[in-house]
């Protein structure tokens, strides 16, 4: 009736006629065992008795798959049609009726085998009013059973839509991730670009050796940037090395004016990042930093691990922005964009901060959760989960 919710969990099927034939024997002997009890039958009429019993119940092994169908066709509960009800209550008589029969002619059957007198051989289709009772009551019985491995098929396959969903769900959310970084790195800050080309056109005739470097760090950069089929997260390695490159074209730019530290904890090198995650952050740094004609810039970056969080701050010398808190701050589309994607990639499972330093400068944090990629060692995962906790 349907598929697996996943690959681990076993469908829900209607019972089949070997299934029904050991629970209808069972039912069938539970209720010969208690009558003999009550009664005192003797014990050697003990296998007369049951084959005599299970007369009245083999009858439902093959009524029974009919049930199924009637109740599913004929749902009955909320916002159901209340003519189901009607059509089931008149399908139970005429099935109670044909299973009484059924039975009376077994009997006449079983009598002959026995070579016991045969009573009622001319009216077996005849029904005693007790016997059609017990029948509508084995009726309710197939009706409820049919009622509840309904609603525990409908239920499986609920959780089965929801888990296609969610799947879907997640699926769109990378793509979305992934269409985002797309976006970012179209919008990679002209302004850096037109500046980078210019100065590249001066040293040309200045310090062709000087030129010649910062083309080719602002290739690596560009190509980094815009390189296509690239995953929505990178290794901590990897945006490090885009950043040295954006880092190194912006101290050709400033002419030595702009010095940038890198403090990363070991173990670290294979820790999942979003891609273009640092370099607005060190945009802005640097765009602060040397804001007011200063004689020279200082940037920190650093990466360290604190339980299962990957904290990564971006700090400077500078002037700081206009603004005290980071919701304040007028963001640019680099910064804006990185608060949106953070947001998306990890709702409710990031932080990010900006504080003034005491001495001097800016300090912009990010808390996101520490994941490696699937190509970390095994060494690196033990020294993560047996170093000690920094706080």
């Amino acid at each position: 009736m349907t598929e697996p919710a996943n690959n681990t969990v076993k469908a829900i099927h209607y019972p089949g006629l070997f299934t029904l034939f050991i629970a209808w024997s069972l039912l069938g002997s539970l209720a010969c065992i208690r009558h003999l009890l009550l009664d005192s039958v003797p014990h050697a009429h003990f296998a007369r008795e049951l084959a005599g019993w299970l007369t009245c119940y083999f009858p439902w092994i093959l009524i029974t798959p009919f049930v199924f169908r009637l109740e599913r066709s004929f749902q009955v509960g909320r916002n159901r049609r209340r003519g189901n009800a009607l059509v089931l209550l008149a399908a139970g008589i005429a099935l109670s009726y044909i299973s009484a029969a059924s039975a009376g002619l077994m009997n006449i059957i079983l009598q002959d085998v026995l070579k016991e007198p045969i009573a009622g051989a001319s009216s077996w289709w005849k029904t005693p009013p007790s016997e059609f009772v017990f029948q509508i009551a084995l009726y309710l019985v197939a009706l409820l059973a049919a009622y509840i491995i309904r609603n525990l098929i409908d239920m499986q396959e609920s959780e089965r839509r929801a888990s296609q969903l969610a799947l879907e769900k997640s699926q769109i959310e990378a793509s979305l991730r992934s269409s985002e970084l797309e976006v970012l790195r179209m919008r990679l800050n002209p302004h850096f670009l037109f500046n980078s080309l210019q100065n590249i056109s001066s040293l040309t005739r200045q310090d062709p050796d000087a030129a010649s470097l910062m083309l080719a760090r602002l290739g690596d950069v560009l190509r980094a940037a815009l390189r296509k089929g690239q995953a929505s997260q990178t290794t901590l390695t990897s945006e490090i090395a885009l950043t040295r490159a954006y880092v190194e074209v912006e101290q050709i730019r400033f002419s030595g004016k702009l010095s940038v530290l890198f403090e990363i904890d070991r173990g670290l090198e294979n820790a999942l990042v979003p891609g273009f995650l640092l370099q607005p952050l060190v945009e802005n740094s640097i765009v602060h930093g040397l804001r007011g004609g200063q004689a020279s810039g200082a940037i920190w970056i650093r990466a360290i691990r604190e339980t299962d969080n990957l904290v990564l701050s971006v700090s400077d010398n500078g002037a700081g922005p206009p603004a005290e808190r980071l919701a304040d701050l007028e963001m640019g589309i680099g910064l804006g964009s990185t608060c949106e994607r953070l947001e998306r990639m990890f709702p409710q499972r990031h932080s990010i901060s900006m504080r003034k330093l005491t001495e001097g400068g800016t300090e912009i944090r990010l808390v996101l959760p520490l994941e490696f990629s699937e190509n970390a060692t095994a060494e690196q995962r033990h020294e993560l989960a047996s170093s000690p906790h920094r706080r």
